[in-house]
């Protein structure tokens, strides 16, 4: 059986929640402001390496950082 899912990125309400700087988060992670940007729109996704960098900065688990949806 093959199941249909729609990931929905959370990263944006986090990062804002957060109050930490896109140019901070940008520098822990070694990517541009832009990626920092792209990711918060969820027009990217983080690697699965920087997917956990991330919830540690942002004090979250990785699981956090998006929502799965079954369709």
């Amino acid at each position: 059986m093959v199941m249909n899912m729609k990931i929905n990125s959370k990263i944006g309400i986090i990062i804002d929640r957060s109050g930490l700087r896109d140019d901070y988060i940008a520098k822990q992670l070694n990517v541009s402001k832009k990626t920092i940007y792209n990711l918060k729109k969820g027009l990217s996704y983080p690697t699965f390496e920087k997917a956990f960098i991330l919830a540690r900065i942002l004090n979250c688990k990785v699981d956090d950082l998006a929502e799965v949806e079954e369709e």
